[in-house]
């Protein structure tokens, strides 16, 4: 009997502890306290959005700033009012794509507790933004969804405003316009009031071709100015009917988002590369199978009817040449 006396007095005991260890655990701590979320990012390019969390307990309110870590004033700074029924606070700051920006910088907040300020501080980076630029619209692949637009490319080595994308555009779909980011039509970049020009509005225009076809299409933000320019592809080379002279013209049988370029040609034993626009600016050549600006000339080694077909993917150029 006096052993089943001391377990229950054993488990009394236990069960006691363990209640009164919670009790501690749910009252948590009693003092106003701000912490920042350790999974806050310590790196983000200028022109982005940071998404900052905070930890509060019995604060109300508080102020949050970003501070260069050479000397200077605050890059930015914000009362931030917390519901006291909420204990983890997520906000989101505007980063502008400014140079002065770019840095090392400390995420600082500053919160009253017991009669004293206290203040801490996370390090975090701040790096030059890739310049970006997209293209949307009913005319081409992305239709009019910005999530959905096409990314364009620098093309300048020595500007970042420049931008190019190659893309297949009809008449139909009430042309197309560019965006800065691919998130939204913050910032839209329509047609002017001539041919050419850019309008960095609402009320911008949309940007529209003649015929449908593969065009060259560029824009230079800076300058607000753009150009679309019809693209073709030819061979060109000793292998060829114009020999070096001249190109032998490829038909373009692809679509929106469809890319392909085809030709039946008599081909003699010689050489030959892939040219646009009847120019040497973008030649293309090498393996078949990832096709190279300014690659090695392509052999035929017998002569033939071929026929030859020319692709576009993401990754690149491709090219099938297939004898009769």
């Amino acid at each position: 009997m006096s052993t089943i006396f001391r377990l229950l007095l054993v488990l009394v005991i236990g069960t006691s502890s363990l209640l009164y260890s919670c009790k501690k655990v749910e009252h948590g701590i009693d003092v106003p306290i701000v912490s920042i979320n350790e999974n806050t990012v310590s790196t983000i390019q200028v022109g982005k959005k940071l998404k900052v969390g905070f930890i509060a307990n019995q604060v109300t309110d508080f102020t949050f700033s970003i501070v260069p870590v050479a000397a200077g004033e605050a890059l930015m700074t914000e009362n931030i009012t917390v519901d006291p029924n909420t204990f983890i606070v997520s906000k989101e700051f505007d980063i502008p794509n400014q140079v002065s920006w770019i840095g090392d910088a400390l995420l600082k907040i500053s919160y009253t507790s017991a009669g004293q300020v206290i203040e801490k501080t996370k390090p975090i980076t701040f790096t030059e933004s890739n310049p970006q630029m997209f293209l949307v619209g009913g005319s081409v692949a992305a239709g009019w969804e910005p999530t959905l637009a096409l990314p364009m490319s620098l093309y300048d080595k020595d500007s970042k405003s420049k931008f190019e994308v190659y893309e297949y555009v009809t008449v139909d779909g009430s042309g197309f316009k560019f965006l800065p980011t691919n998130v939204d039509w913050t910032d839209a970049f329509g047609k002017g009031t001539s041919d050419g020009t850019l309008l960095q509005s609402a009320d911008a225009g949309n940007i529209t071709v003649a015929s449908d076809d593969f065009y060259r299409i560029r824009m230079d933000a800076e300058a607000k100015t753009y150009e679309v320019l019809k693209s073709t592809w030819g061979v060109i080379g000793s292998a060829t009917p114009n020999g070096w002279d001249s190109d032998t013209d490829m038909k373009f049988v692809g679509s929106k988002g469809i890319y392909t370029w085809k030709l039946t040609v008599n081909l003699t034993v010689g050489e030959l590369k892939f040219r646009m626009n009847d120019d040497w600016i973008i030649n293309i050549g090498g393996e078949l199978s990832s096709l190279q600006q300014d690659g090695a000339n392509i052999a035929i080694a017998t002569a033939g009817k071929y026929d030859i077909e020319l692709s576009r993917t993401a990754s690149g150029y491709s090219a099938k040449i297939s004898k009769n």
